[in-house]
């Protein structure tokens, strides 16, 4: 039985060049990035194209009553069909491509509403990641010498073949991750305006959630989940039926109450703070913002 060779794109890369405080982001670009993106199948030509910086009309995204501004244009826009697919952005040896502003301005770019790319990417030179817009922790994450054993898995999502053949989440994106992913802090109030409460959930520890679906934010639809303590729970009196309002202030100590508003959303004004914990379900992984103050 013969064994198959080991694909490896930049198997004539030195990489000792790395270390060379001169092999800087157009390096990069030019004998690490372009290989792989040719490699992967794509050119200068349609329908499997490559895009180089293109320029956005609108500099900002708005959130709430914040607005925050789209930081940069990628190197490398992909397009399939005329239809943007993802991005790559080519960074420095000395710069960071995981949990830094790096990320969270290739994912304001790709969530921009002249892009809408589904998958973001950034290479140093040393590593490379992958990002899916849907989750939080990169789908691929490697050494650049590793590329041989990912480059594979690479193809299965990124080639003009396969990019569009990943099935669609069955629930919308939430909320929380996209506004951490854009960079807002604890330290940042949102007002949300008309929030629409069809329902109550009781949680541990006299917490309290509200899940809002379909909410619309830059033509993208979203879920948001508002957490809160007990001391904005009685602020909702008054604004929600009185009935069940005080069934909702009664704890059960072996079960938890989940109440609905079967008749109609109940509109209120909300202050409140990007979360902290992410939670996590059997079909997804999310970050519930923190309400802080019910405003009218």
């Amino acid at each position: 039985m013969k064994s198959k060779k080991i694909q490896n794109i930049l198997e004539y890369f030195d990489y000792e060049l790395l270390k060379n405080p001169e092999f800087k982001e157009d390096s990069v670009r030019e004998e690490i990035v372009v290989p792989i993106i040719k490699g992967l199948g794509y050119s200068a030509n349609k329908p499997n194209q490559i895009i180089r910086s293109r320029n956005l009309i609108h500099p900002f995204v708005s959130i709430g009553s914040q607005k925050k501004k789209i930081y940069i244009i990628p190197d490398y826009l992909f397009e399939v069909d005329e239809k943007p697919t993802w991005i790559l952005d080519a960074k420095s040896p000395s710069e960071s491509i995981i949990k830094s502003k790096n990320v969270e301005q290739a994912y304001s770019y790709a969530m921009h509403p002249e892009v809408r790319a589904r998958f973001f990417s950034l290479c140093n030179g040393k590593e490379f990641v992958l990002f899916s817009v849907d989750d939080f922790e990169p789908l691929m994450h490697f050494h650049i010498q590793e590329l041989p054993l990912f480059w594979e898995n690479m193809k299965a999502i990124l080639s003009p073949e396969n990019i569009f053949s990943k099935s669609s989440l069955d629930y919308k994106k939430d909320l929380g991750l996209h506004l951490k992913r854009l960079g807002f802090d604890q330290n940042t109030v949102l007002v949300f305006p008309q929030i629409p409460i069809t329902g109550i959930s009781q949680l541990d520890d006299d917490m309290f959630t509200i899940n809002v679906g379909g909410a619309n934010l830059n033509d993208t639809t979203y879920v948001a989940t508002f957490d809160f303590h007990l001391d904005v729970f009685k602020q909702l009196k008054g604004k929600i039926p009185d009935e069940g309002f005080e069934r909702l202030l009664i704890r059960n100590g072996k079960s938890r109450l989940a109440l609905r508003f079967p008749d109609r959303a109940y509109l209120v004004d909300v202050e409140c703070e990007v979360g902290e914990k992410l939670e996590e379900n059997e079909k997804e992984i999310f970050l519930p913002l923190k309400l802080t103050r019910i405003i009218n």
